[in-house]
């Protein structure tokens, strides 16, 4: 059998906007591509302001800053989707460059940037405060509220979206996205026991994220193209804490801990103008109540180092364990396998451990380490990107040493 021939009909217009990077005419065969440059301009003034209510026990903190971000997005972006045609359909070639599909008539995704005029501006004020008791010493209270955003951005083009999808005629995806922003409020300490043995910190915190920025590629539903839109409103609750303790003499545990809870508290959803109706399609922002992705609801560390003498040499050994419960993968629950099934794949909980052993005598250090102790082939991320299954595992058990020399000067 020999080698696949190229079919001269998935050639994309040639027409291209006088910004274009390449102006010159695409080869034969090749059906996509893009030409895009992408830009902004960033301006920004802030202040902060540090007020003792009491001296050296009370202080208030507040900043503000003001942004402002010139988007702009020019070139082209040109592809033959639907013209993969080999040979006549029906007795009747396809128009060469592509043009439109014989079967179904869909355009050919011919998008001069420039026409669409993509320039945009964000602008406004994010700004913090913070409240500071130092009640002993030793112990330290705070409350903070702050704000932070991104800028919005723009998407290559508009996805082209065929007959057979349920948002057929409905719905378009946009070509641009707004930014979105996130406000937390966050109440902690800093505290010192035992003689300053014990360092004992934590926080406890609410963030709610509006307007969320949301990729969705669905190419039976949504188009031929991942395309970025806002999205639903998050809430998370969490605590977190950290502690070192020198336990005996030259042993120190040091560790720490985050207990989070995410969920939707507002989503948004599809309806047809001309019924008001719903549209019946699964939502891709996730039902109110499901949580964020990549947010594990526990993580947790711990750490042990014991320091020694052994002759004339420095020396230490070293164990920690690292633990984190499961989490999802994504919050697109629209977006399916070849096989039906959610691309939200469950990424299962995983524990690691690692240890080390070192020496040391004068400016000269050497360290002997093994990363994942117990070879643990944990998954940090999965995606179905490439029409896949595809997994990001773990690095496997690593074992190496690290040779040091500290330079002084003369």
């Amino acid at each position: 059998m020999g080698p696949p021939t190229i079919n001269p009909y998935t050639t994309p217009p040639s027409t291209l906007p006088a910004s274009a990077n390449n102006p010159n005419v695409r080869n034969f065969g090749d059906s996509f591509f893009d030409d895009i440059s992408r830009g902004y301009k960033q301006t920004a003034l802030f202040t902060s302001i540090d007020f003792d209510l009491i001296p050296k026990r009370l202080t208030i903190t507040g900043g503000t800053r003001w942004y402002k971000t010139d988007n702009f997005e020019r070139g082209s972006n040109v592809g033959s989707f639907g013209c993969e045609i080999f040979g006549p359909y029906n007795g009747v070639s396809p128009p060469n460059p592509c043009v439109s599909t014989v079967q179904t008539g869909v355009i050919s995704n011919l998008n001069n940037l420039d026409a669409k005029n993509l320039d945009n501006t964000d602008k406004g004020f994010r700004s913090r405060a913070n409240l500071t008791w130092k009640i002993t010493d030793e112990a330290l209270v705070y409350y903070t509220w702050s704000q932070g955003f991104r800028p919005g951005g723009f998407n290559r083009a508009a996805s082209i979206i065929k007959p057979g999808s349920p948002i057929y005629g409905i719905f378009v995806p946009p070509l641009t996205y707004a930014p979105d922003k996130l406000t937390n409020n966050e109440v902690g300490w800093k505290t010192e026991w035992l003689n300053r043995r014990l360092q004992f910190n934590g926080a406890v915190y609410q963030e709610d994220w509006n307007n969320t920025q949301i990729s969705i590629f669905d190419p039976g539903v949504t188009g031929n193209l991942t395309f970025t839109t806002n999205g639903p409103d998050y809430r998370v609750r969490g605590v977190e804490i950290t502690f070192v303790g020198r336990v005996a003499e030259g042993l120190t545990v040091t560790g720490g801990a985050a207990w989070n809870s995410s969920e939707v508290v507002k989503t948004l959803s599809l309806t047809n103008p001309a019924t008001g109706q719903p549209i019946n399609i699964v939502n891709p922002f996730g039902e109110l109540g499901s949580p964020l992705a990549h947010s594990p609801p526990f993580e947790g560390n711990l750490r042990a180092r014991y320091d020694f003498q052994m002759g004339s040499y420095g020396a230490f050994g070293q164990l920690g364990v690292a633990h984190q419960s499961h989490s999802l993968s994504s919050t697109d629950y629209l977006t399916k396998t070849l096989q039906g099934q959610s691309t939200v794949f469950d990424l299962p909980a995983y524990t690691m451990w690692d240890a080390q052993f070192g020496v040391s005598k004068g400016d000269w250090t050497a360290v002997a380490f093994c990363e994942n102790l117990t070879d643990k082939r944990a998954i940090m991320d999965a995606n179905y990107r490439q029409w896949v299954k595809a997994e990001v595992v773990s690095r496997p058990r690593t074992v190496g040493l690290k040779i040091s020399y500290y330079f002084r000067e003369k």
